[in-house]
């Protein structure tokens, strides 16, 4: 999976006041950002400090104004669950939402957002995502499977998403904002060390 499909979420981290919630105490988090391509990938690192019921799910779809989301859960990189389609868990939820509702154990987990229609190649998170081999086309551009035809519907790249009694969860940045974030370091290292 190249740098270029994983998609570094705009987060507008709307954690009010979980950060300061103390460690051990299960939190109600709630992440968004943009999902650039069809091939993207928003993926979010959450911890459990004891086993709890644990409820995951989306409210961006939005009658159609943005994409299909799909989640998919995995522990140690072995696949847990998946949805594309629920029964709502949460307010604002639509037809096309995804939700994850289970019982897990103490322990750190990965969750990965993404558009239906690019699913998990087989039960390890290495083994990639079907789209991920594809050049990164904008969502505007992408008719999605479930999409309607006949509305032009689903081209919004907004996605929100709910984490409901995890301890904490931080999402992963991609490795080109990695590496352009060391570049950018060391440029001005560079420029530091001209003047001295």
């Amino acid at each position: 999976m190249t740098s270029r499909t994983l998609q570094r979420p705009l987060l507008a981290l709307a954690l009010a006041g979980a950060l300061a919630a103390p460690a051990a105490q299960a939190a109600d988090l709630v992440l968004a950002g943009q999902l650039a391509f069809h091939n993207s990938l928003v993926q979010i690192d959450f911890t459990l400090a004891a086993p709890a019921t644990v409820r995951l799910w989306t409210d961006s779809w939005q009658s159609g104004l943005n994409f299909d989301p799909q989640l998919t859960l995995w522990q140690g990189g072995q696949w847990l669950a998946a949805n594309d389609d629920a029964d709502p868990l949460g307010a604002g939820q639509g037809y096309y939402d995804a939700a994850l509702s289970l019982a897990l154990d103490a322990g750190s987990y990965r969750l990965v957002l993404h558009a239906a229609g690019n699913d998990a190649l087989g039960t390890t998170l290495a083994a990639g995502f079907s789209l991920a081999g594809e050049a990164p086309l904008p969502l505007a551009a992408w008719t999605q499977p479930s999409s309607d035809l006949n509305a032009g519907d689903q081209k919004g790249s907004f996605w929100q998403l709910h984490l409901d009694q995890v301890t904490q969860a931080a999402a992963v940045p991609e490795p080109a904002s990695v590496a352009l974030m060391l570049a950018g370091l060391l440029a001005v290292a560079t420029a530091a060390r001209r003047r001295d």
